[in-house]
């Protein structure tokens, strides 16, 4: 059941050059994440906005993997988490 998708390659490197048998380092890590929301258009009136976009929807990400459910939760675990997020 072939519907236009192309069949995966093994490779031991992936598109970025990163050697996918070799752990991130944290610079690598925040590159990549931070790079997939670069283009996510910010709909907010310019007054309004106090944190970058980007930032605001990692938080979310990374607060909704950690089991934080609502806004409440995201905002605790930005908070907790200052330090190693920036």
């Amino acid at each position: 059941m072939n519907k236009g998708f192309a069949p995966i390659q093994a490779t031991s490197k992936s598109k970025s050059g990163l050697n996918k048998n070799q752990p991130l380092s944290m610079q690598q890590l925040q590159e990549s994440v931070s790079h997939y929301f670069d283009d996510v258009p910010d709909p907010r009136v310019n007054r309004t906005k106090r944190h970058l976009l980007k930032d605001i929807i990692v938080i979310a990400l990374l607060s909704t993997i950690a089991g934080g459910d609502g806004w409440q939760d995201m905002e605790n675990y930005g908070i907790s988490k200052l330090t190693w997020l920036k």
